[in-house]
This record gives C-alpha cells, sequence and structure tokens, in this order.
C-alpha cells in the first residue's frame, strides 16, 4: 500500500512536470533568476541558493519532456535519482570554496563535472540491465533504473552548466573550459518545454 501511495504521488509529480504550461512557466523563472544573478555579484552561498533552484527546474523540464516523449511516467526511483543527481553533483564544488583545489586544479570547475561521469552512469546502467536480463536479479533491475535516473540527471546539470561558466567536459583528455551562449540553453529550455508527444498509431 505504502508503495502504490509513493507510485501515486511520483506519477503526480511527472504529470505536472510534463504539463507543457508548466515547462514553460519554470524556464521563465529560471531566466528570470539568471537575469538577476548575472546583474549581482553575489557570494557563493547565495549564488547557490538561486543556481540549484535553476538545475532542479531544468531537471523538471527534461523530465516532462522525456514523459510525454515516453507517453507514460518513468519509475519511481529513475525520477528520484533523476532529481537528486540533477542538484546533488554540485557538492564537489566544497572543497574549493573550504580552500582545497584537490578537485579543480587546472579546470575551471571539479573534475567530476566532465563526460565522463555520465558515461560511467550509462555504463553502470547498461550493464545492470544486462545482468538483469541474464541472472533475473531484482537487484540488477534496480540499479539499472537509478543508474539511469542519474545519467539523465547529470545530463540536465550540464546542459545547464555549460551556458553559465566555462566547464571543462573533455577532461582529463581537455582541461579547457567550454562555454556556451546562454541563449543557446534558453533555447533548448523552450524545445523541451513545448516538445510534443510522438504521433502513436492506437
Amino acid at each position: 500500500m505504502l508503495r502504490t501511495r509513493q507510485a501515486s504521488r511520483t506519477d503526480r509529480l511527472v504529470a505536472v512536470c510534463a504539463h507543457r504550461g508548466v515547462s514553460l512557466a519554470l524556464a521563465v523563472a529560471i531566466a528570470g533568476t539568471d537575469h538577476v544573478v548575472h546583474q549581482q555579484q553575489l557570494p557563493f552561498l547565495w549564488r547557490g541558493l538561486m543556481d540549484e533552484p535553476c538545475h532542479l527546474a531544468t531537471a523538471m523540464i527534461v523530465l516532462g519532456a522525456l514523459a510525454r516523449w515516453r507517453g507514460r511516467p518513468p519509475s519511481g526511483p529513475f525520477v528520484w535519482a533523476m532529481l537528486s543527481a540533477s542538484v546533488l553533483i554540485d557538492l564537489d564544488h566544497l572543497p574549493l570554496e573550504l580552500g582545497s583545489g584537490v578537485l579543480t586544479a587546472g579546470t575551471p570547475r571539479p573534475y567530476t563535472h566532465a563526460l565522463w561521469v555520465l558515461v560511467l552512469l550509462v555504463v553502470a546502467a547498461a550493464a545492470a540491465r544486462w545482468r538483469r536480463r541474464v541472472s533475473g536479479s531484482a537487484r540488477a533491475g534496480s540499479v539499472a533504473v537509478i543508474a539511469a535516473g542519474a545519467a539523465w540527471g547529470v545530463a540536465a546539470h550540464f546542459l545547464r552548466d555549460v551556458a553559465t561558466a566555462p566547464i571543462a567536459l573533455w577532461w582529463p583528455v581537455s582541461s579547457a573550459g567550454i562555454l556556451v551562449p546562454g541563449y543557446w540553453y534558453l533555447a533548448a529550455l523552450l524545445v523541451l518545454a513545448t516538445l510534443p508527444p510522438p504521433h502513436r498509431r492506437p
């Protein structure tokens, strides 16, 4: 009964995210927040308090587009792993704020803000799915779902990061920072927010 109730809550959350009006409102809120942040020289704590909700909103827009495209909500573990990963990856900034460059020496952002983390999560999800298919292990199935959700969350995080400050996506191959114009990010959000569900035959 408890699991059913939790699934129902998750499905309602996904339904809200999948509503294109909600996604557009989130995109507008992100644009407004970024405008305020760019006009102010804020300390780390205040920047984080404004930036993390934008990361979460970005992930919700991506989640809504994914749900519309699939025609059904993803599972609860996938959803919570995705939304959590879209924010928690920023914990890697803490060492630098505490005075240690152990994760940032030579790069504009921590080493874990790079595509290798995304690749690792995708490989973990694929490996767990293969093990689930071969052995029938329910635990492997859960790992596959959570890893896939985390991969989507990290991808949504990078979608925002690459437009807000340089990020060494190709580390350790290259430490060069990559930065795209902010309007590319907003355009991507608008496309995702208005993405219609695919036409399916009855």
